[in-house]
């Protein structure tokens, strides 16, 4: 029988020497050998999202998620995964000069429900934006410099709920992306 730990430090190994293939054949090995434990998928999910495999990282979290549903990480992954694969669907369309209509009403409908839901003013800083700084709590966190929002982009009740610094009551005090950083 495969030793779990053993093949789970194997794959590790396996990542940190670059060889993704590798890592991902032994953590398949590891869930295959142990279909109870949620380890080889939190794992393989990791994995998938370092690789930037947004789809796979899903689907690896979602088997996380039927051993444990309690999971913070894998419901952190799946909530990141989904959000890049959206940003970057969404930039591409902008690029084509495609979003408009009832697309970008639900886009920015959207946008403010996960703003509103993670307690941040602005989801995705600019590029020249992003920086980390120490929050209160001493965690790393994003620092955010706006420019010029218009209305539609942060209504005043996100914004005031949003206040820099303090959870927002509608997530409970707890940022489901700590696990990520």
């Amino acid at each position: 029988m495969v030793d779990l730990q053993q093949t789970l430090n194997e794959a590790a190994a396996a990542q940190q020497r670059g060889d993704i293939a590798k890592s991902l054949s032994l953590l398949s090995e590891a869930a295959r050998a142990h279909p109870a434990s949620k380890q080889p998928w939190l794992r393989t999910a990791q994995v998938q999202f370092d690789a930037m495999n947004y789809g796979a990282a899903i689907v690896a979290s979602q088997e996380v998620l039927q051993r444990d549903t309690a999971d913070l990480t894998a419901r952190s992954i799946i909530a990141v995964s989904g959000l890049r694969a959206s940003a970057a669907a969404l930039a591409h369309l902008r690029q084509m000069n495609s979003v408009n209509g009832s697309t970008r009403v639900e886009a920015e409908g959207l946008a403010r429900t996960i703003r509103e839901a993670i307690g941040e003013p602005v989801l995705l800083p600019p590029q020249s934006a992003r920086a980390t700084t120490a929050g209160p709590s001493g965690s790393a966190r994003r620092a955010v410099t706006r420019t010029a929002p218009s209305a539609a982009a942060t209504p005043p009740a996100a914004a005031e709920k949003a206040a820099p610094g303090q959870p927002s009551p509608s997530s409970g005090g707890r940022n489901p992306f700590g696990a990520l950083q």
